[in-house]
């Protein structure tokens, strides 16, 4: 074996460089560069047999390179996915790179690839429900993931004119809707299907993920820049395929008919009292035109389950209108779940 000389100027990992480390991991870098990360073979084998595999004495003995003696094991991934995986291996699986509540876990689509490849079954069985969690398949859990938001949204506004929070606009807090879909075809998930495309379909197609966050001088753009002060919610549009533009398509023309059915049998039922009709109907046409112009029937009807109380209807009228409300939202969930049912 030879010492390591083949890599143009490699670079040492200041975090994972430790000094009684008995293996190097050689992972590429931009402009042709390598990063090269010492560390301990038991913190690869106890997570990953295919690690366990390649680490195997008789295997490393066809390693053509060494570092200080040590076998020099070359990674395909890019150093900056190795690096926030060693952060969380070595942070027993609850640390690093997994475990940042300021950046939505479902940006890390590298970290579930890696998992899957290398087979780390607890970090990916994690991920799992992180996701499972941030993408609910009921009612409560999505008014409670829908509350968190909002309460993300008055820290943005709180920050002024900026609108930045720890150097982070809202959209950079949220999980991209696209992504999601995309992970769970991939990882035969498809409970979180419902509540991706819903959120997909409340956000406005003129605001590409990719154009606001590709880089610093696109953010920087005055146009961008005002829908990320402003709280806007973008989406991976270009990655769409054919299939779930359709379904999407068909996901609002659904909704589009909820809303118009569900407001209008609520307009017609019969309520105790008549002269409690004209805010019934106040509270029915702006909660309607709510629905329709942020997209989301769920909201919209929580809203005016709020607003019903100051409408100034009698106790028995507004207590029905509550539940029909709440009864159309109830509605509003099954029909999402039973649409994505049978699909994959």
């Amino acid at each position: 074996m030879s010492e390591l000389a083949v890599y143009s100027a490699p670079s040492r990992n200041r975090d994972f460089w430790f000094p009684d480390g008995d293996i190097v991991l050689s992972c590429p870098q931009p402009h042709g560069r390598r990063c090269l990360f010492r560390v301990h073979k038991f913190m690869l084998t106890q997570h990953s047999l295919p690690f366990a595999e390649m680490i195997k004495k008789e295997a490393l003995l066809s390693v053509l390179e060494t570092l200080d003696g040590l076998p020099v094991v070359l990674l395909p991934e890019p150093a900056s996915e190795i690096h926030k995986l060693l952060c969380c291996l070595y942070n027993a699986l609850n640390g690093g790179a997994f475990n940042d509540e300021e950046r939505p876990i479902t940006r890390y689509d590298w970290l579930l690839r890696i998992c899957s490849k290398y087979k780390i079954l607890p970090l990916h069985k994690r991920i799992v429900a992180q996701l499972k969690a941030e993408w609910p398949a009921t009612l409560p859990a999505w008014d409670a993931r829908e509350a968190h938001i909002a309460a993300l949204l008055q820290q943005h506004i709180a920050a002024g004119p900026p609108g930045r929070v720890h150097d982070m606009y809202l959209d950079d807090r949220l999980a991209e809707p696209v992504l999601t879909i995309h992970t769970a075809r991939a990882l035969s998930l498809p409970q979180l299907l419902p509540a991706a495309f819903y959120d997909l379909a409340r956000r406005d197609p003129r605001a590409d993920w990719d154009a606001l966050h590709t880089d610093a001088a696109a953010r920087a753009l005055p146009a961008n820049e005002r829908l990320l002060v402003g709280g806007v919610r973008s989406a991976r549009w270009g990655a769409l395929c054919a299939h779930d533009l359709l379904v999407l398509a068909a996901l609002k023309e659904t909704l589009a008919t909820l809303v118009r059915e569900g407001w209008e049998m609520m307009r017609r039922a019969q309520i105790p009292h008549a002269v409690c009709d004209a805010a019934r109907k106040d509270v029915l046409e702006r909660s309607k035109e709510l629905a329709v112009v942020s997209r989301d029937p769920l909201y919209a009807a929580q809203w005016a389950c709020q607003y019903t109380t100051k409408a100034g209807m009698c106790k028995s009228c507004e207590t029905n209108l509550v539940r029909w409300l709440a009864t159309f939202r109830v509605s509003c969930w099954l029909t999402l779940l039973q649409k994505f049912q049978h699909r994959n």
